[in-house]
């Protein structure tokens, strides 16, 4: 684990020393991939779901996004969504699928509160494969929320599998 912390610092600082833009004026850090969900999910929980408890479900999100758009097979999302899982993270939280007075859900403004955090572009890193991210500069709220709502039966599938193995 020392390593991987250590590579991702590194990481992180050749991005902001050789891509011109340490200030986030322009393109999507790869560092962000899972954050646009993150950041909104902690405000909605009163931020009893801790940063990387809410990564860990932001980047399963993006991961099923990414699949289910046909960006990325489906071997590799479930590669990556079970060493999640095997690392200890639950990929789903109620605060997911929360709704705002007028029945929107919330998370999912939290793309119009990251496009603002960037300057005005929404930028997302989402994945062509394991290791291969790009960046969209939209994403389809009804995919976005088909994408939720996979994670919510996940959750409870694994919960049913629990309970039977106990």
């Amino acid at each position: 684990m020392q390593r991987l912390i250590f590579r991702s610092a590194e990481l992180h600082m050749n991005h902001i020393a050789t891509s011109g833009d340490p200030f986030e004026f322009g393109s999507a850090r790869p560092l962000d991939f899972g954050h646009w969900a993150a950041h909104k999910l902690e405000q909605v929980s009163d931020y009893r779901i801790r940063h990387g408890e809410a990564v860990a479900i932001g980047l399963a999100l993006d991961v099923i996004y990414s699949r289910r758009m046909g960006f990325l097979d489906a071997i590799s999302a479930e590669r990556i969504l079970v060493l999640l899982e095997e690392l200890g993270f639950e990929l789903f939280a109620n605060e997911l699928l929360h709704e705002d007075s007028s029945g929107g859900c919330v998370v999912l403004k939290g793309l119009e509160e990251f496009r603002e955090h960037l300057g005005g572009r929404l930028t997302i890193t989402l994945l062509q494969g394991v290791g291969r991210g790009f960046e969209v500069h939209e994403m389809e709220a009804a995919t976005v929320l088909a994408s939720m709502h996979e994670l919510q039966e996940r959750h409870r599938q694994r919960g049913l599998a629990a309970a039977v193995q106990a």
